[in-house]
């Protein structure tokens, strides 16, 4: 058996995994399903941006594969390919191990040719920032511009992610475009909420799904990971504040208008969980999220947030709500895996965005820049709290599932 070969074919696989957005020990784990398949024990390391893979060969010398994981944005579909083309070369596995690297090429292609074309995510981006600032208590107007905001802020992210920028420059000017965008209504006389405004387009940069998303690797012991994501998540916020704190010194320097303008409304339960449906319907183009599984994944968030709205109304616990709101929607994206043979995953990224204390890490940011320490700390800290419960929810889904198959298969 040629194991160089092999070790290609199975680093590639991994690699596109991370690059589609998976979680780490998905492709930790697929790696080692790969080796298993042709009767071999390798050890598998793995960060957002490396991995590390080791095998010991026939002749008894250790043969080790490093590959660097270029940043991508998180894409479902890709996903989707990728795990379904590992379950069939686990199940029935090339005689030759170079097929495997061909394969993972050749899906790769398949992944780039169908991704939703540009207009598609545009459109997803305006839809998503009018309907969460509707879902955060704005008005017509406040969701028009924070549509627009979001919609002006994602074509900036597209355009410079496609020429290779750095991330944090590229995250410093979308906030730049998001907040001039949004202060511009005010400046040509139309009264509009302008933090509303800005938290619902903001949506679109916000990382509260990497904030999430850190907590739960640190959660399941992948420390490395989840400091890596952490800073990253900070870096972001910090360019995000950076980008809209410039844009408003710039537009208050412009125009003397006042920003307590706009209206704050109130809706009802039924409506904003409406909202919070068709917003993550919005945001399914930019993940590459198609066809049935967008309108599931939408319905996933809706659910998400009627859980937690009702948890909220009996306890009056922000944190409890957040927990089993987490519980209910790992539940059922768990479901829907099962039921689609597809990964867990591609319902968390989607349904989770109603739950992600976006709103919280945007009022932190306001609060830096105007020199509000005690409040900052406490939206701050409430910011961590909230990630840290919703993590905390999928990972009592994830291990109670492994339990369970754990048993199965001693019982078998």
């Amino acid at each position: 058996m040629d194991y160089d070969l092999l070790l290609d074919g199975c680093c590639e696989m991994g690699v596109q995994l991370l690059r589609c957005g998976a979680e780490i020990h998905r492709a930790e784990d697929t790696i080692r399903r790969l080796l298993s398949a042709y009767g071999l024990e390798g050890e598998v390391f793995a960060i957002p941006n490396c991995l590390i893979v080791s095998i010991i060969g026939s002749n008894g010398h250790t043969l080790t594969r490093m590959r660097r994981v270029p940043l991508s944005s998180v894409n479902v579909d890709g996903i989707e390919r990728f795990n379904a083309l590992s379950r069939q070369l686990c199940s029935d596995p090339p005689a030759h191990p170079g097929e495997i690297l061909d394969r993972c090429h050749q899906q790769a292609q398949a992944v780039l040719r169908q991704s939703c074309p540009l207009w598609q995510c545009l459109l997803g981006y305006f839809v998503g920032g009018f309907f969460f600032t509707l879902f955060f208590s704005g008005g017509l107007a406040e969701g028009l511009v924070g549509g627009m905001a979001g919609l002006l802020s994602g074509l900036s992210v597209t355009l410079l992610s496609r020429v290779r920028s750095n991330f944090f420059i590229t995250i410093l000017v979308s906030g730049f475009v998001l907040g001039v965008s949004a202060y511009l209504p005010l400046g040509l006389g139309v009264p509009v909420n302008l933090h509303l405004s800005i938290a619902g387009g903001i949506m679109v940069l916000v990382p509260g799904l990497v904030f999430t998303n850190f907590m739960s690797n640190l959660l399941s012991g992948d420390v490395v990971s989840g400091l890596s994501t952490f800073a990253r998540a900070i870096l972001s916020a910090g360019a995000i504040a950076l980008g809209t704190g410039a844009a408003m010194v710039l537009c208050r320097t412009l125009w003397t208008v006042s920003e307590n303008g706009g209206q704050t409304l109130s809706y009802s339960a039924t409506l904003c969980c409406m909202f919070a449906f068709v917003a993550c319907l919005g945001f399914c183009p930019s993940y590459n999220v198609q066809g049935m599984g967008a309108l599931l994944c939408a319905l996933g968030g809706a659910m998400g947030w009627t859980v937690s709205l009702v948890v909220q109304h009996f306890s009056g616990n922000p944190f409890l709500s957040s927990l089993l709101a987490a519980v209910a929607v790992g539940v059922y994206a768990e479901c829907m895996a099962r039921i689609r043979k597809c990964p867990a995953s591609s319902y968390l990224v989607i349904s989770m965005f109603p739950l992600v204390p976006g709103l919280s890490v945007y009022r932190a940011m306001d609060y830096s820049l105007q020199g509000d320490t005690q409040q900052f700390l406490d939206t701050f800290l409430r910011t961590f709290g909230i990630a840290g419960c919703l993590s905390l929810g999928l990972l009592i889904v994830s291990t109670a599932l492994a339990i369970v198959y754990h048993y199965q298969r001693r019982a078998r």
